[in-house]
């Protein structure tokens, strides 16, 4: 019989992960984001302190935590995920996010890689038969937990991290497939399958998502929405909420004031010329938006000098 790893094993792998996501950090001390590119589509993320909820674009991507807990909240749901775990995100959908774990001297760290349903395709394609397992449900998030094939993946991942380029460039194209591998045999592989699969009802809820998102500046037509997914307009809004946690007017209203924080923060442009960029035609009702959603002005999201 193989000798799986213990749960002692588990733990210990966990902590030698974080000490060299730390090393990684170290190396790259020239760069102070707390999202940290390691590679193409790899990001290492850190956190020295808790916070109140941030609203995010969050995209299909899988984030497993070294070290720490963080909690996202979709509408009224509250996912937690913890140092073993990773969130699994489906498809783009703004929500909260908030690390609930990590101080200064245990930082929050963990491993963000973003998912490319090409790939999975490919995989799929190849593979003799599909994963197993029940479908999930239509929601854009799930947590799952990471074996020990996922965990030896990562500690390969952090090590081309400090590898040359040459070594990067050759080797992470192939590991990327192997970790996407490791995940179709896991828990994550019903929610991968059904990204790469998605049922006919699921194709033309995404159709008219993503035309929400392409078009969010424009004003918000629900019938023609519906008409896109081929369903009545009581019938999207249930199926619309079931896959985002959100109403249409909302999933709209959160991708403004997202990209409206982005514009802001890039410094630049006026609030009432941010308003107008977004499709706000008010910008009183643009600054009373934002404060409600980030808890403060948009003046306070402008650059330093600009305020």
């Amino acid at each position: 019989m193989p000798d799986f790893p213990s749960i002692e094993d588990h733990q210990a792998t966990l902590r030698a992960l974080a000490l060299q996501a730390q090393a990684v950090l170290r190396a790259r001390t020239a760069d102070a984001s707390p999202l940290l590119e390691l590679l193409p589509g790899a990001w290492l993320a850190r956190t020295g302190s808790t916070h109140v909820p941030a609203p995010a674009l969050y995209r299909p991507a899988v984030g497993a935590v070294l070290q720490g807990a963080k909690q996202v909240w979709v509408d009224d749901a509250v996912l937690e995920y913890r140092a073993g775990n990773a969130l699994l995100t489906r498809q783009p959908v703004p929500a909260r996010g908030m690390v609930s774990r990590g101080d200064h001297h245990t930082p929050f760290l963990g491993l963000v890689v973003e998912l490319d349903t090409d790939v999975l395709r490919q995989l799929l394609g190849q593979l003799g038969s599909p994963p197993a397992g029940e479908a999930p449900h239509p929601a854009p998030f799930s947590v799952v937990a990471l074996d020990w094939p996922v965990l030896n993946c990562l500690q390969r991942l952090l090590a081309l991290a400090l590898d040359t380029p040459d070594a990067q460039r050759l080797l992470w194209p192939g590991l990327q497939h192997e970790l996407l591998f490791r995940l179709l045999q896991g828990e994550a592989g019903p929610a991968l399958l059904a990204m790469a699969q998605p049922s006919p009802l699921a194709r033309r809820m995404a159709s008219a998502i993503g035309h929400l998102q392409r078009s969010f500046r424009q004003p918000l037509d629900a019938a023609a929405l519906a008409s896109r997914a081929g369903m009545g307009s009581a019938l999207f809004y249930r199926h619309f909420r079931a896959a985002t946690g959100l109403s249409p007017l909302q999933y709209q209203k959160q991708l403004r004031l997202i990209e409206a924080r982005r514009l802001l923060q890039r410094g630049g442009t006026s609030i009432s010329a941010t308003a107008f960029a977004v499709g706000y035609e008010s910008p009183s009702q643009f600054s009373r938006e934002f404060s409600r959603l980030f808890g403060h002005a948009p003046r306070e999201a402008l650059p330093p000098t600009a305020r």
